[in-house]
């Protein structure tokens, strides 16, 4: 494999990305993201790997000491690799090398028989042998608090701002931007100018609802309430390794898990069903940990969320219902503001942290001027049909886990790894993407059809071992047969007229084939590594062919 590329050429527009600009008494910045959470901050880190500063303002004063979300899933991995952080992330969580370390099951406590359960697909050896040369990233078991720290951190260093302690109270928008009012930790005001905005304020968060927008499903079921204790449970384990415990104790939708090697740290979470005697978490929590363990004599510490808060209790909403708009002029929902669903399977997680490496690109182009700003258009297009299918499957996960009544579910649980590799976008900004609806593909179809991932493949045995995947996360990228000369001569002229970057790699015939690409082939791949674009072979006029790819791709 072979690199060639084109530079961008002219001026960098007055408001692309760069740096922050006081502007005065206002401080004016490209991005403004409401929410410091899991999606607000990779918003940032996503942002900032394009050279685009986002500020980011969270309404707590620290971090959640909690880890909600219980590991990272390969699919989700790839896209913080993209960002350099995966490093930092297995030396945070160096021991598990897969999902399959960590055996779920389902019992009445802690204490009793245990029900092995399993995710669909597992069953299938073939999947399952798919699965693990699909991806260079294997599972990774790091709790949200742990990952969070590290994305403030790459955060910063990649030029953004994150502010705890500051609260959005005001927010209006026009053609050419949005104006928010925050509030800080010492009470006073600011007015910040962004040219577009990010609402990751979460499910229960204020912007959605300011701006209007509805939201469509089954609603909210239960609030979960969730403790990080301290407890000795090897009485009730008696030798077993469990990774995630959903017991029926003391109500349907209590889960128990470990934090770490040592066993004596926990993440609990339990439903709060009204009329429960002697379990409201508010006045005995440790007697919900106590009824699901049972261990009725358990010594249990909780500990405390926030430091310096005192708070040792988290409540947060579980339910299934999607945005019916992604996009309110210049204003962007993504998480767990755009959508909800039970927190089974990490898919919550997965779809909130896909959703802005979706958006981050294509802000990145039309700041940058490289695109219209219709392609903005195509993240609610892309974006949405999976959030729902997502949550469709995350609630069938939620119903046969924890088994909570009155919210039965006739949706067949899909291959997972289908599910979470196999998912096609049609929109605008996949200008090759067939006529055939968006189906699903399993693993094994994952052969750079234009609308999917594209493939995973080494192009170096190293001990850091270079994969295709590698090539994505900054700018287009065009792969090319070994005698795609001219392909590549057209993309080099049709990336200097339209003033946008495209980096091309040559492929040996045996990198080529498995991408669909004969000798004389051409493949244009998304910044987030979604295949736009595909000729398996040479064409008549490459430079007109490619120029209206382009232009279509970019909205031009």
């Amino acid at each position: 494999m072979r690199r060639t590329g084109s530079r961008r050429t002219g001026s960098r527009r007055a408001g692309a990305p760069g740096t922050f600009d006081p502007g005065g008494t206002m401080r004016r910045i490209p991005v403004l993201i409401v929410g410091g959470s899991l999606t607000g901050l990779s918003a940032a880190v996503f942002l900032g790997t394009h050279a685009v500063p986002g500020l980011v303002v969270e309404r707590r004063d620290s971090i959640l000491a909690h880890p909600k979300l219980q590991g990272l899933v390969p699919r989700a991995m790839e896209l913080y690799r993209q960002a350099g952080l995966e490093p930092d992330i297995r030396a945070v969580a160096p021991e598990a090398a897969s999902a399959g370390d960590l055996l779920s099951v389902r019992a009445r406590t802690l204490a009793d028989e245990h029900e092995p359960l399993t995710e669909a697909g597992d069953e299938d050896e073939r999947a399952e042998e798919a699965a693990a040369t699909a991806s260079p990233c294997a599972f990774a078991p790091i709790g949200q608090d742990e990952l969070e720290a590290l994305l403030v951190e790459r955060a910063r260093k990649l030029g953004g701002l994150v502010q705890y302690g500051t609260e959005l109270t005001g927010l209006e928008q026009d053609p050419d931007g949005v104006t928010a009012q925050l509030r800080g930790p010492d009470g006073t005001t600011e007015t910040v100018r962004a040219q577009y905005l990010i609402a990751a304020d979460g499910a229960a968060g204020g912007v959605r609802r300011g701006l209007g927008v509805r939201t469509t499903g089954p609603g909210t079921f239960f609030h979960m309430a969730t403790m990080h204790i301290r407890a000795d449970l090897s009485e009730a384990l008696r030798g077993r390794s469990v990774g995630m415990a959903y017991l029926s104790e003391p109500a349907a939708g209590t889960t128990l898990g470990p934090l770490d090697a040592t066993g004596e740290h926990w993440f609990f979470a339990t439903s709060r069903p009204p009329g429960s005697p002697g379990t409201d978490p508010e006045t005995d929590p440790a007697a919900w940990v106590r009824a699901a363990t049972g261990l009725p004599g358990l010594d249990v510490e909780l500990l405390e969320q926030v430091p310096g808060s005192g708070g040792r209790v988290f409540t947060f909403p579980v339910g299934a219902r999607v945005a019916d708009r992604y996009a309110v002029g210049r204003v962007f929902l993504a998480g767990d503001t755009a959508h909800l669903m039970p927190p089974t399977g990490g898919l919550g997680g997965l779809t909130a942290v896909e959703d802005v490496h979706n958006l981050a690109w294509k802000l990145a182009l039309v700041l940058r001027g490289s695109a219209g700003p219709e392609l903005l258009a195509t993240y609610e297009t892309e974006r949405r049909p999976v959030a729902e299918r997502n949550m469709r499957q995350a609630l069938a996960r939620g119903r046969t886990r924890w088994q909570f009544p009155g919210h039965e579910t006739d949706e067949p649980l899909l291959d997972f790894y289908a599910l979470t590799y196999g998912y096609q976008y049609r929109s605008a900004a996949v200008p090759g993407a067939p006529d055939d609806g968006a189906p699903l593909l399993p693993v094994t179809a994952l052969t750079a059809v234009p609308g999917s991932r594209a493939p995973h493949i080494y192009v170096s045995q190293d001990a850091d071992p270079l994969s295709t995947l590698d090539l994505y996360g900054k700018e287009l990228v065009l792969l090319v047969g070994p005698d795609g000369d001219l392909w590549a001569e057209a993309a080099a002229r049709a990336a200097e007229l339209l003033n946008t970057p495209v980096e091309t790699y040559h492929l040996d015939t045996d990198l080529a084939r498995p991408h669909g690409l004969g000798d004389q082939g051409a493949l244009l791949v998304r910044p987030d590594g979604f295949v736009a674009w595909r000729s398996a072979g040479a064409a008549d006029g490459p430079d007109a062919v490619f120029e209206r790819v382009l232009r279509t791709l970019l909205l031009r």
